[in-house]
C-alpha cells in the first residue's frame, strides 16, 4: 500500500541522467534532461501555458496542484540542463480521476499511470519524450509503484517503443455523444 501523503521534497529537482534502475540500459540516444516538481506558487502560468500550447487541460491545471499536495499525482516540468528551457511536462496519476479505473491507477495494487505527457513541438523527434518517459518511471519508483499504465487514442500504439505493452483496447467518451477507441498500455517498472 502506498503511503497517502507523498512528500515532494525528497525529489523537487532532478538529474536523473545518470540514474535508471530498470533493467534496460540508459539510453545514450536520449538526449540530457532535467526535470523540478512544479509548486502552485511558482509554476501554475508555466504549466497552465503548456496545457493551453498542448490543446487541453488548462482548466484542470489548479485540480491538479491540489492532487499533487494530497500525495494523488506527481508533476514534472522537463527541462534543458544548460539553460533551464522548459521543454514539456508529464505527471504520474496515482488514481484514475476521470474513469476510476482500477486497471489504469490504484494506489492499493502500486499502479500508477503516466499523465499529461506534453513536448513543445521543437523539441520532438529528438528523443527528448524517450526521457521524458524514463524520468516518469523513476520518480514511479521512488513512490513505490510496480507498474505504469498510460493511454491514448490511435498513436498510443507507439509507446511500445517504450517497453510498454497494449493489455486491453476499450472505447471511452471524452466528452459529447461519442466514444473513442482507447488504447491502454502497461510496463512493470519493478527492479
Amino acid at each position: 500500500m502506498i503511503e497517502s501523503s507523498f512528500n515532494t521534497t525528497d525529489i523537487q529537482t532532478g538529474n536523473l541522467n545518470a540514474v535508471d534502475s530498470s533493467d534496460e540500459p540508459l539510453s545514450s540516444s536520449y538526449p540530457s534532461l532535467d526535470y523540478e516538481i512544479p509548486n502552485a506558487e511558482e509554476h501554475q502560468d508555466l504549466v497552465r501555458a503548456m496545457r493551453k500550447a498542448c490543446g487541453w487541460g488548462a482548466g484542470l491545471v489548479p485540480s491538479w496542484f491540489i492532487q499533487q499536495n494530497e500525495g494523488t499525482r506527481i508533476m514534472a516540468i522537463f527541462y534543458l540542463p544548460e539553460t533551464k528551457t522548459p521543454v514539456g511536462m508529464g505527471g504520474i496519476e496515482l488514481k484514475d480521476f476521470e474513469f476510476g479505473d482500477k486497471d489504469v491507477a490504484d494506489p492499493e495494487n502500486l499502479r500508477g499511470c503516466i499523465v499529461s505527457l506534453f513536448l513543445y513541438k521543437k523539441f520532438r523527434r529528438q528523443g527528448y519524450l524517450g526521457r521524458m518517459i524514463q524520468i516518469c518511471e523513476e520518480l514511479g519508483r521512488q513512490r513505490g509503484l510496480k507498474a505504469l499504465t498510460l493511454y491514448g487514442l490511435s498513436k498510443a500504439q507507439g509507446f511500445e517503443k517504450f517497453g510498454y505493452k497494449t493489455f486491453k483496447i476499450e472505447p471511452r467518451n471524452y466528452g459529447g455523444d461519442t466514444f473513442r477507441e482507447t488504447r491502454f498500455l502497461l510496463k512493470e517498472i519493478v527492479d
